[in-house]
């Protein structure tokens, strides 16, 4: 019998439990900024931003006629965080804030890192709030800012947008605990795949 005649979608959301998935708009960023107005700002105005972004450097090793890969270096691919520009509560000067630790361009000086790398958690959850998983970035700080566009012909909302440069990110709350059983068997029997699970195989 073909695989896809066994395949079913009966596990996803279903009724009894499990399979429930992660809404892109179930989420919150939490900048651990010494001004609380400004970390109050940032997450009263998300709009979009990314999960991370993590890869190997390739080292090769030739030898003879082939060509061996062992992992090298890890590296975090930097974030672009979008936001919405409120005037009334100073989006885009509670950033420029920030960045200014980094850059000051009244005077052309460019600060230091203890005092612009902050601490981010990317926050996700369950439609009702439940199921909490946390990212916690390390030593980010705005690398570029881009203040946003202006047409007179259009209606649409000034954003502001922030390429946020960090060090390391680490799947910290809800992700890196021990997988558990799919229990979807008959009976309540705990499969030992997620292959099983779908296909009964």
């Amino acid at each position: 019998m073909p695989l896809s005649s066994k395949l079913s979608a009966a596990h996803i959301a279903a009724a009894r439990g499990q399979f429930e998935p992660q809404r892109g708009f179930s989420w919150k960023l939490e900048v651990a900024i010494e001004n609380q107005g400004i970390t109050d700002i940032i997450l009263a105005s998300l709009k979009q931003f990314g999960l991370p972004k993590i890869s190997n450097e390739e080292i090769a090793i030739p030898f003879a006629n082939s060509i061996r890969y062992v992992a090298g270096k890890i590296t975090y691919e930097a974030q672009e965080l979008t936001l919405v520009d409120y005037v009334d509560i100073g989006t885009a000067n509670a950033i420029e804030q920030w960045a200014k630790e980094v850059r000051n361009t009244e005077t052309e000086s460019i600060g230091l890192s203890t005092d612009y790398k902050k601490e981010c958690n990317i926050v996700l959850f369950a439609p009702n709030g439940t199921f909490e998983r946390v990212w916690t970035l390390e030593g980010v700080w705005p690398q570029s800012t881009n203040y946003g566009d202006l047409n007179m012909e259009g209606s649409e909302l000034v954003n502001v947008v922030v390429n946020l440069r960090y060090d390391k990110a680490i799947p910290a709350k809800g992700l890196n605990e021990a997988l558990r059983a799919i229990n979807l068997g008959e009976g309540g029997a705990p499969l030992t795949s997620v292959a099983a699970a779908v296909t009964g195989i």
